[in-house]
């Protein structure tokens, strides 16, 4: 059996609820103790500032709210000048609820399905696109118009008008070595 949560004469079915009744308690024993609870007057004043706050809901503080109305009703107060006192009880699931339940998860589980889809087309759509951003990249790198290439018809060019000029000076000086008469065997 699991761990017991118990304060008093009552047991608390879980940790969270054990932990409020505490609380309470430690509450309940600083206003023991700064408080002269004989005064009619003074209690009157902290049990209309209790209910109105509603900070006990506990069994441990609904049983020191008792106490104190009961010491109000012997002290002369009637029931109709006294607030009751506040209890938030754990509601049950009734057939309605149920079928509000059924209806709601009927609502939920066609948005599920509905993002579902959305979501299967936005996956799509996602690996489209970086198909086409890598189509793109290898296009670029491998293509025709590539920068490597580029760069290397251009150097190619370069080379291509320098050999071309160097052809057409080369030419020049044996036309006017025949010219002058020069005979030059170190070119051939």
């Amino acid at each position: 059996m699991g761990e017991r949560f118990v304060i008093g004469e009552y047991a608390f079915e879980t940790k969270a609820e054990w932990e409020a009744a505490k609380k309470e308690e430690e509450s309940i024993s600083y206003i023991r103790a700064k408080m002269d609870l004989t005064s009619r007057d003074a209690v009157e004043k902290l049990y209309r500032k209790l209910i109105e706050k509603r900070n006990f809901i506990t069994p441990i503080g609904i049983d020191f709210l008792k106490e104190q109305r009961s010491f109000l009703l012997r002290s002369g107060y009637t029931e109709e000048q006294l607030p009751a006192i506040y209890i938030s009880l754990p509601r049950k699931k009734s057939a309605l609820t149920e079928e509000l339940t059924a209806g709601e998860k009927q609502k939920y589980k066609r948005l599920a399905e509905y993002y579902q889809g959305k979501l299967r087309n936005t996956r799509i759509v996602a690996v489209f696109l970086v198909a086409v951003v890598i189509a793109m990249f290898l296009i670029t790198m491998f293509g025709p118009n590539t920068p490597l290439a580029d760069a290397q018809e251009r150097v190619e060019n370069r080379y291509a008008s320098w050999a071309e000029e160097l052809t057409k000076r080369e030419q020049n000086i044996r036309e006017r070595e025949k010219e002058l008469g020069i005979t030059s065997d170190i070119i051939n």
